[in-house]
């Protein structure tokens, strides 16, 4: 099978090979740019989500690799909110799958033992529902380098090489905060798709370096699962947690991380882009619309 680096690596396509494929479709004019549901069925409401967009069909075609990527990395309760909903994990899957994709893929970089991660926050059991949906706990060999262009202090990152051989990749983050990034949305997850995180905290400035990542790893879809979310004490809990009942998606990740920030007080306050430096980076770069007034957002209750 022929795939295509490009869609989802953008400019950095040309620098670590150029491949064919496919193009997921482009935003209908007129079409919103989020949907925002609100509800208490979590697969429901994902399902509401996706459809609002123009439904799993305007990403996924036949045939398709899909690569998903939740954040599932903490072997903490999904209670605790430091990971995403099971629920709606298995619904995506379950949408690429009635969408006739040919290989759906969770990959997951945790943080502790990954059976153990992906069995005490509940991703695990909840995809086994889904022999058809695989799951890759990555390893240190499973990542390859690729240059950044225009970055600022990103020169070269190491990405997973599955990602890179995917028609579509579908970000799946939990809301939370964090303690160094403010908070952890769809941007801020894309470094459990890399290999060393540890760099982004030592050796670069944290939000200029998760800006930089956002210009070479661009979801096709994101879903922001705020259905229960982290409020403090975060990226790895335990900490209060909140209970906005909301999942939101749309093509664009910078935007749907700026919309976030309005749905819960993350560190007991009322986050705006002035508070998450990274989220200004990326759009000063023209990486997404920051400024949630000017996105077109249709709104849900199921």
């Amino acid at each position: 099978m022929s795939f295509s680096r490009r869609r989802f690596l953008g400019g950095s396509a040309v620098l670590i090979g150029s491949l064919n494929g496919a193009v997921a479709a482009a935003q209908k004019p007129g079409s919103p740019d989020l949907v925002d549901v609100e509800g208490l069925n979590a697969a429901a409401m994902t399902q509401a989500a996706i459809a609002g967009l123009g439904g799993i069909g305007a990403f996924v075609k036949p045939g398709d690799y899909v690569v998903l990527k939740a954040n599932a990395g903490f072997a903490n309760p999904a209670a605790w909110a430091t990971t995403t909903n099971p629920e709606v994990v298995a619904a995506v899957a379950k949408l690429c799958l009635d969408a006739k994709a040919k290989q759906v893929v969770l990959l997951e970089y945790p943080q502790g033992k990954g059976e153990k991660c992906l069995e005490r926050c509940g991703v695990g059991p909840a995809l086994a529902a889904f022999p058809a949906v695989k799951v890759k706990l990555l390893t240190p060999a499973d990542f390859q380098e690729v240059k950044v262009p225009g970055a600022v202090t990103l020169a070269t990152v190491e990405v997973a090489k599955l990602l890179m051989s995917a028609d579509v990749f579908i970000n799946i983050p939990v809301g939370k905060n964090h303690t160094d990034a403010g908070v952890s949305f769809g941007l801020k997850n894309h470094m459990g798709l890399i290999k060393n995180r540890r760099a982004f905290h030592q050796e670069h400035d944290l939000h200029q370096a998760v800006a930089d990542l956002g210009r070479v790893i661009k979801p096709h879809l994101t879903v922001l699962d705020a259905t229960r979310v982290l409020l403090t004490n975060g990226p790895a809990g335990p900490g209060d947690v909140g209970t906005p009942n909301r999942i939101v998606a749309g093509r664009n990740v910078v935007s749907v991380d700026c919309y976030g920030l309005g749905l819960a007080r993350y560190g007991n306050q009322d986050l705006t882009l002035a508070d998450v430096r990274y989220l200004q980076l990326a759009g000063k770069a023209g990486l997404g619309e920051t400024d949630v007034k000017k996105l077109q957002v249709k709104k849900l209750t199921v």
